[in-house]
């Protein structure tokens, strides 16, 4: 019975026996391990996930990828040979060529000869030219032949020069129209009896050299030349 109480005492005295400062400090340690581990997930999953770094061609296709296009085989760097080249076709247009430009200088010139002394003659004889339209449905017929007068030299010079060509053109349209619709052909008929053709036949012709003029300009001897090489370099720089 002695021996019994003995043993008992002895292992309680072992159970309650305090632990050693060691075993104390590694369950700390193990604690705070655990702790960190938890707190380290925790701002992990509440991080926004870090964008992938963008990778040139040549390492996407791979140093030895030949079967990329556009990448040389064994170097991973770009063929130049591959690349798209831009390529730019220049048009010249035939009526800047030799003979287009020939042929429309010599039309300009007399265009503007026709126009051009039809103009003097009205502004040298205004006194005519302003009861010949006030024979007309046109208002202000003194001021209107001076403004004829005008525009006639003025549509002449930008001939001669090939300035303004395709403005030129229309200024030829306008008069030589308003000639035929408001004083040759004001009877509503173009015919005269006993004579062969038709009135105003010079001035039909003048409206189709103005329209001519104004789809295709003045050609490659004139100034609007010059201006639309000027704009075709600074677009191509």
């Amino acid at each position: 019975m002695a021996d019994n109480n003995t043993d008992t005492r002895a292992d309680w005295d072992v159970e309650a026996a305090p632990a050693r400062p060691s075993e104390v400090d590694a369950e700390r340690e193990r604690l705070v391990a655990e702790r960190a581990a938890r707190r380290e997930a925790r701002l992990a999953a509440l991080a926004p996930a870090p964008e992938p770094e963008p990778q040139s061609l040549a390492t996407a296709a791979g140093p030895h990828d030949a079967s990329a296009p556009g990448v040389a085989a064994g170097t991973g760097a770009t063929a130049v040979s591959d690349l798209p080249v831009r390529t730019e076709t220049v048009t010249h247009r035939s009526t800047d060529k030799f003979a287009g430009s020939l042929g429309l200088f010599l039309l300009r010139l007399v265009t503007a000869a026709i126009i051009g002394s039809h103009g003097l003659h009205h502004l040298l004889n205004l006194p005519a030219t302003t009861e010949l339209i006030g024979s007309t449905v046109l208002p202000a017929a003194g001021i209107l032949a001076v403004v004829l007068g005008a525009a006639e030299v003025a549509i002449a010079i930008g001939l001669v020069f090939g300035l303004l060509t395709r403005v030129a053109g229309l200024g030829v349209v306008l008069v030589a129209g308003g000639a035929l619709a408001f004083v040759l052909w004001g009877n509503w008929t173009p015919f005269e009896a006993g004579k062969p053709g038709f009135v105003g036949a010079l001035e039909l012709l003048l409206v189709a050299v103005g329209v001519l003029f104004m789809l295709v300009g003045g050609g490659g001897w004139s100034v609007d030349h010059g201006f639309r090489a000027r704009r075709a370099e600074a677009k191509a720089a």
